[in-house]
Formats: C-alpha cells, structure tokens, sequence
C-alpha cells in the first residue's frame, strides 16, 4: 500500500447537515420564497403540501427558471419551479457517499432523515467543506493585483468566501494542470460588463465597439493571473494536495508542480454559473476585490483532482 495513504474515520452526514430545516407550502408565491430565504440566510426550503413534504425549491432555481423565464413572483407559485419527487438521504449516510449521490443526481441540495423524520439540510457545498490555506490565497492574490496594475487598475482584496455567485455578467475560466500529480486548478476571473468596459476604456482611451473586446480585456487578465502565480505556487504541494487528494496523509506530499496553462475560455450572462465546480474532491474559495468600497471583480479559485482520461 502506498505509504502516503491512510485510513480515514467514516463521517456520517448528521454531522455536516444544517438543522432546524425551513419549509413552505406549494401555493406560496415567489416572492414569498425569496422573503424566507432572506429572512433565514438560506438558499433553499423544502416544499410541503397536504402535510407531506414533495419537492425543494432552491435559489437556483428561481434564477435558472423564474428569471430566466421571466415569471412573475407575485402570482406565479413555488409549485411551478420546485423539483420534485423529493430525494432524502438518512443522516447515517457517510460523508463521502452523499457527495457521490449528489453529484450523481446533480443536486445541491438534499434533506437529510431520521426515522422517516427530515431533521436537517445537507448542501454539497458542506460535503467539499475544506479550508485553502492562507499562503495559498495570498499567492493568488498578489498575482492577482500585479496582473490588474497591467490593466491601471486600483483594487484591494476583501476576506475570501466559500459563496461560488457570480456577480458579474462575464467570467474568464482558465485552467492550471499538473498531469503527474493529478491536480487542476480552475481559476475564474468575473467582471461585470460596466466595469469591463471602464477599464477597456481607461486603458485604449475610447468605448469598446464590441462585447468581444470587452471579454478580451477579462480574459487577457486571467491569463496574466495564471502565468504569474503558477510560480508562486510550485513549492506549495502539501498545501494543495491536502485539498485535491483527501486521500493522502500530511506527509503523504513531497516535490514540486510543474504546472501547464490551459486556453482561457468565457462565459456570459447575467446569472450564470461555472461547469465542473462540482467535482469530487473539489475545495473553493471566492475572493472579492473592491476600490473605495465599490465591488470591482471577483477571483474565484476552485482545486480538484484531474479527472483521469
């Protein structure tokens, strides 16, 4: 057996969830929904009708679907974008299993039971629950600001977050791969197009003609980003495998990455999310960056295991 791996204490899911669980009736309206979520700082509620729970209607949901659709929170009822039959999982369900069963279904959400009883939320998000060191984070963001001075502009970096929103109506994706170790690292860059479009204008002096050349400046940006921290973080392999491969001990890490970067790509829209953020194995961390107190972009960092080909 290969001396870097170790035996692992099973965690169960009852120790992850989040209790008490907040619900809602089907013929609640949207607007409804999104008073709860606000009022109790959560992104989802389980849907309850004729005393039985039958569906969970998440924030997600309300963008993909009711925004995307354009329906109506006043009128339109949670029934309509909840999804349904209800999946459960019983709160003996060890950690790593659930994770696997979420992704499986491509859920981000899941009520967790007891005796039949729902007696907690699990999210996926606290079944990759994992803290990015701060070396690494301090790594990233001082690539980060050299890369954006190029750029004149003025940003300062505000605490990290695990929240995986994208303000911003334009996100740079663009990879770091180490084959032999097995690591990825994505990096998302997110602007939002007006502050795009000042800094395509404080840099050539006239409006950007095109929203092509605005995604350019972001991802031109990114690129810079990725070239100058792959660097910084070479020496950095317990800190990193200890996030990508759970499966290794502390001294279970030795060497150094030899990273390669990939081909920058862009998303857009108002809204929108990045793939392959779920992944097993898989750490996040969201770091904001402001000026004066207006947000000016945010750097997400996502580290998961290569998928083998």
């Amino acid at each position: 057996m290969n001396p870097a791996l170790k035996e692992k204490t099973v965690e169960n899911i009852g120790t992850y969830m989040t209790s008490p669980v907040k619900t809602i009736s089907s013929e609640s309206t949207l607007r409804d929904f999104l008073k709860l979520l606000n009022e109790n700082s959560i992104s989802s509620l389980i849907v309850h009708e004729n005393n039985e729970n039958v569906g969970i209607v998440t924030k997600r949901d309300f963008i993909r679907k009711a925004i995307n659709q354009r329906m109506d929170p006043e009128t339109t009822k949670v029934s309509e974008i909840m999804n349904s039959p209800l999946l459960t999982l019983d709160r003996t369900t060890p950690i790593e299993e659930a994770k696997v069963f979420m992704v499986k279904h491509k859920i981000r959400h899941i009520p967790v039971t007891e005796d039949n009883q729902t007696v907690g939320m699990l999210s996926l998000k606290d079944t990759m629950r994992k803290s990015v060191d701060q070396k690494l984070i301090d790594a990233f963001t001082k690539s980060t600001l050299e890369a954006v001075q190029n750029f004149m502009l003025e940003a300062s970096p505000l605490s990290p977050s695990e929240s995986d929103d994208l303000p911003g109506e334009i996100s740079a994706v663009i990879k770091l791969t180490d084959e032999a170790k097995n690591v990825e690292i994505m990096i998302v860059l997110n602007f939002s197009e007006e502050v795009a479009r000042k800094v395509y204008q404080g840099l050539f002096g006239d409006e950007a003609t095109s929203m092509k050349d605005v995604c350019n400046i972001v991802t031109e940006i990114s690129n810079i980003i990725a070239g100058n921290v792959k660097v910084e973080i070479s020496t950095m392999v317990q800190e990193i495998l200890t996030l990508t491969h759970s499966e290794l001990s502390n001294n279970g890490a030795n060497g150094s990455f030899h990273f390669d970067v990939g081909l920058p790509t862009t998303v857009i829209g108002s809204g929108h999310n990045v793939s392959g953020v779920e992944k097993l194995s898989t750490a996040k961390t969201f770091i904001p960056f402001e000026n004066e107190g207006n947000h000016m972009f945010l750097l997400g960092l996502i580290f998961q295991k290569k998928e083998e080909s």
